[in-house]
Order: structure tokens, then sequence, then C-alpha cells
């Protein structure tokens, strides 16, 4: 394939996601009625849950598959924060501020979306996995990061959980889901990408790059340290294939902006890692067509 194939089968992923996002920034920039807690509640609780189960029950993924993607998800997250703690530490950063930022990727409402569009529906899912897996994560350790202590009640009220154990509770007994189930998630589960993608543009619209030498020199090693961590993830397992492209790109996504919602309820230096969600966000913007040529 020429380059120029390349480019445009790359600017076809990238332009649908950046115009709904570039739709969320005007949203609210015109200062037009948007009920982000309302929207945020029901991508979290409703939405997203249905998008993972109804994608885990729609496409027959192996047991085998399912493992691989959650060994992949947790490594990527696990080692992109182990190999940052050093060079935390030598600038001497409060790891309670940055390690978050460094583990966990955005990649529910940009990771999603870019992978649909590159991979199509088996993408998705595969992409749904490894979300699944980093929203537990997420929800669990980032807090536990941020506020330093884990909370248990906090695990049982993330959603995603029972929607991912229903899921393969379902796959692995070889159950279908009546019709008006599937029927229903599949609805609710199609508002979450787009959801997810203007609730990325109007969190964005309203924050600023503070500390910008910083906050650049964070989100350039928050991706890089993705991309070689996903890398390395791949090469060892020996992933190829539509699930060598998707753990590729989730690993590289920027900093996930649930990172900055608990760095605001903990006081946890909100303004700080708003700069590297602002500033990685943009980075993966321009580097996507790099990113989408390697992978696709």
């Amino acid at each position: 394939m020429s380059s120029l194939a390349v480019l445009a089968d790359a600017f076809g992923v990238i332009a649908p996601v950046l115009v709904v996002a570039a739709i969320g920034f005007g949203w609210h920039r015109a200062k037009l009625p948007y009920d982000s807690a309302f929207i945020t509640t029901f991508a979290i609780n409703v939405s997203s849950p249905c998008l993972v189960f109804s994608s885990l029950t729609r496409l027959h993924i192996s047991g085998a598959v399912m493992g691989d993607m959650a060994v992949a998800a947790l490594a990527c997250m696990g080692l992109a924060g182990l190999a940052s703690v050093p060079i935390l530490l030598a600038a001497r950063l409060p790891l309670r501020v940055y390690l978050p930022a460094m583990s966990f990727p955005n990649a529910g409402n940009l990771g999603l979306p870019v992978c649909l569009f590159a991979f199509g529906e088996e993408g998705l899912s595969l992409a749904v996995l490894f979300f699944a897996m980093m929203s537990v994560s997420q929800f669990t350790f980032g807090p536990a990061l941020a506020a330093g202590r884990f909370s248990v009640a906090q695990l049982i009220r993330t959603p995603v959980i029972y929607a991912v154990a229903l899921a393969i509770g379902m796959q692995t007994t070889n159950l279908t889901p009546p019709v008006w189930v599937s029927n229903t998630t599949t609805l609710l589960g199609n508002c979450a990408v787009p959801l997810m993608l203007l609730s990325l543009g109007v969190a964005l619209s309203g924050l600023r790059l503070t500390g910008a030498l910083r906050a650049l020199s964070m989100s350039a090693l928050r991706l890089g340290l993705g991309f070689a961590v996903g890398w390395l993830v791949v090469s060892a397992m020996g992933l190829t294939g539509t699930m060598r492209g998707v753990v590729l790109v989730q690993s590289a996504m920027p900093v996930a902006v649930f990172n900055y919602l608990w760095a605001l309820r903990y006081n946890n230096a909100p303004e700080e890692v708003a700069g590297m969600v602002l500033g990685s966000t943009l980075m993966a913007f321009l580097g996507l067509p790099v990113l989408l040529a390697l992978v696709m």
C-alpha cells in the first residue's frame, strides 16, 4: 500500500473522532446547554456497560482470546506505571499526582472509536476488552493512587465489572441473550462512543495547559511509554493481526480524562493532571496518522 493510501486510511479513522470531539469542544465554548454530570454518569453506569456486554456477546470470542487481551491490557498498564516510577522519582515529581496519568490511557472515549474505525467490529470488541480491564483497574487503583487508600466500595459500584462477568459467563456456557436484551444493550451501547467523544471535547474545552513545559514533557513521556510497553507486550506474547493493532493503539493512547476527575475529587494537583490530559491528547491527535500507519 502506498504512503498516500495509508495516510488516507488514517485520515478516515481520525476525522470522525476529531469532528465529534470538536463538536463537544465548540458546544461547551458556545455555552450551549450540556449536563456533564448526567452525560458522564449515564456513560459510566449505562451506555459503557451495555457496550461491553453487547460487544462481547455479539461476536464469539474464545476464552483464550479474552485471556490474552486481559493479560495484555494489565501488562501495558502495569509496565507503563512501573517504567515511569524511576523517572518521576529522579525528577522529584509526586507519584500520587503523576503515576495514575502514566498508567491509565484513554482507552475509552478515544481508544474505542479509533479501534472501531481502524479495525471494524472485531477491533471494537477487542478494544472493549482492553477498556473493560482498564476501567476495573482505573476505578480501583486510580482512586487508591490519587487518595492514598484502596476502596472496596468503589470496586463494588463499578457496573463494567458486572457487564464483563455476565458476558464472559454467557460466552463460556454458550448461552445467547434473548433478542430483546441484545437489541436493548446494543441500542444503549451505541450511545457510548459518541457520548465519550462529546464528553472528551467538553472536558478539553474547560482545561488549561498550566506549567506548559512540564505538562508537555510528561505528555510525551506518557505517549512514548505507552507505545513502547505496548510493543514489548505484543512482541513478548506473540500477538498478531487485529489483536496486535488494538493493543498497540490502546496502550499508546493519551492520559485518560478520569485521571483528572480523580485528581479533582481528591484535590491532588488537578491543574497538573489537566495539563497532561490536554497536552497528551493534542499530541496524540497529531501523532495518530503515524501510529495508524504502523499498526494498520
